[in-house]
């Protein structure tokens, strides 16, 4: 049953994955089965209400209000799209490629890519594309039209119905928290946002169960294309779509028939300033790629988004001073970038991006203090993180020597700096530190923490690099981790150099 308490706790699961450590998910967990009998009560008396979103900006590319639902409310979306996707997906034609299982942006790249080969004749003969898009789609979508569409096949099914309509009339600018800058607001135009759109107007972006109406509302116009214009080389991302063919008259004939139909049927009109009617020679500027016959290309502007938060990333972990540069090692931020820089292989991995990635390692030096990057595979590896397992501090040590191999390694232990290898019998002799006496740790030479400050000008005046490992908080199999800090060096060097890429 739709509203049978399993169902909303099986969407439950699926909902709080990724999401588990936001508040939000947390509070609701806390109290989770009062919470999901308390929302099945709401559903199966039809007395639920979405409750108050969280109103923020998305900065870029395009400056957009995003309406974020509660967590409890996104469990009713997961209840509903779960239910009507088994209706819809049926109907849904095999080239739609926005928010469906199995779909999404790189299947989307994919299969017009063989578009192309097909309507071209695999670049024997010339051949053209259509490439459209819709004005403010998402805030332009009627309400009424889509209850429609939706009312129409959920005929018998009241519950399913009721909640639809629920979700599809909500109006979400009566009740939210604002989040974001004030000024925010007059930099956005108001027919951009849902404050400036009618009441029977729009759905909010950023709700699952907008992006699944969203493919509802366009399921008619897309059999209209595939099959009132009977032609196959077409597809759709969301509101964006592509139509190939090897006659250019035939697609200026479809647009005039698709922006009627757009008009008409779904009080929709297409963005004239991003329509491309072009060679596919030229190639199709394409979700984030840039497409030709023989290989992808991935689009410009991803990739100067990427420089840029580079450049952001490099300001706030390596300082320039007069003489010396510090990389620092602030993990946090570490981990964000290191999920930035996933985010961005994974989009580039099935493009023509080797010579990107090795230009953009070669020009920024300074990565190679945090990680290991492989070109070939386009594989990235965190170096800035000792492995689990280590029993002893000279173990970890050990690790570090390797790791910084060519710096001086000053190691805290407690309220000293130790050295563990017969190595560091010429920085000892540098710094005066005479030898340790037996101990259970086999450290050889020491010197107290305050006196860090005064040994570290000393290294670095006789041109050595110097990593700072320092203990944290927490404790793994009996040993206190402790993590890199930070790692100085002469600005006369001329750049950060890079770490070893493996101990064998």
């Amino acid at each position: 049953m739709l509203f049978s308490f399993e169902n909303p706790h099986r969407q439950y699961l699926r909902c709080r994955r990724n999401k588990r450590n936001t508040l939000n998910a947390l509070r609701f967990e806390a109290r989770c089965e009062e919470n999901l009998l308390a929302l099945r009560e709401g559903l199966v008396t039809r007395t639920y209400a979405p409750s108050r979103s969280v109103c923020f900006f998305a900065p870029g590319p395009k400056l957009r209000k995003i309406f974020a639902a509660d967590f409890c409310d996104r469990v009713v979306h997961y209840v509903l799209v779960d239910h009507l996707e088994r209706i819809w997906e049926p109907l849904f034609i095999h080239d739609s490629y926005a928010c469906r299982p199995g779909k999404g942006a790189h299947a989307a790249v994919r299969r017009l890519q063989t578009f192309i080969r097909q309507a071209s004749a695999n670049g024997t003969r010339r051949a053209w594309y259509l490439q459209l898009d819709i004005r403010n789609y998402f805030l332009s979508i009627d309400c009424d039209i889509l209850f429609a569409q939706v009312a129409a096949r959920l005929a018998g099914d009241g519950d399913a119905l009721w909640l639809a309509k629920v979700l599809i009339y909500h109006d979400c600018t009566e009740l939210y928290l604002y989040r974001g800058p004030r000024g925010a607001y007059d930099r956005v135009p108001p027919h951009k946002t849902l404050f400036g759109a009618p009441k029977t107007k729009g759905l909010p972006i950023g709700n699952l169960n907008s992006q699944f109406f969203a493919n509802v509302y366009l399921n008619g116009f897309d059999h209209f294309v595939k099959h009132t214009l009977k032609y196959r080389h077409y597809l759709r991302y969301c509101d964006d779509f592509v139509l190939l063919s090897p006659e250019r008259g035939q697609l200026i004939d479809w647009h005039e028939r698709i922006a009627a139909y757009l008009r008409d049927a779904l009080a929709l009109e297409v963005n004239t300033k991003r329509t491309r009617l072009r060679p596919v020679s030229d190639g199709i500027d394409f979700v984030g790629y840039f497409v030709r016959r023989e290989y992808l290309l991935v689009r410009r502007r991803v990739v100067s988004q990427l420089k840029v938060k580079l450049r952001e990333y490099q300001t706030d972990l390596v300082r320039e001073g007069r003489n010396v540069r510090c990389c620092r090692f602030d993990g946090e931020r570490l981990d964000t970038l290191f999920a930035t820089l996933c985010s961005y292989l994974s989009h580039s991995r099935m493009a023509s991006t080797y010579t990107l990635w090795r230009t953009l390692w070669e020009r920024h030096p300074w990565l190679g203090q945090y990680f290991d990057f492989d070109p070939d595979a386009r594989k990235l590896v965190r170096t800035y993180k000792a492995p689990r397992g280590f029993r002893r501090a000279v173990q970890q040590y050990r690790y570090y020597r390797w790791r910084f191999r060519g710096d001086v390694l000053l190691f805290q232990v407690g309220r000293f700096f130790e050295f563990y290898d017969t190595r560091d019998i010429s920085i000892a002799q540098l710094l005066g530190l005479a030898p340790l006496g037996d101990n259970s740790r086999d450290a050889r030479y020491g010197f107290p923490v305050r006196l860090v400050g005064r040994c570290l000008r000393t290294l670095l005046r006789t041109g050595r690099s110097v990593a700072l490992v320092l203990e944290s908080k927490r404790y793994l199999t009996g040993v206190q981790v402790r993590l890199p800090a930070c790692r100085f060096e002469l600005v006369e060097k001329g750049r950060c150099s890079g770490i070893s890429d493996s101990p064998g």
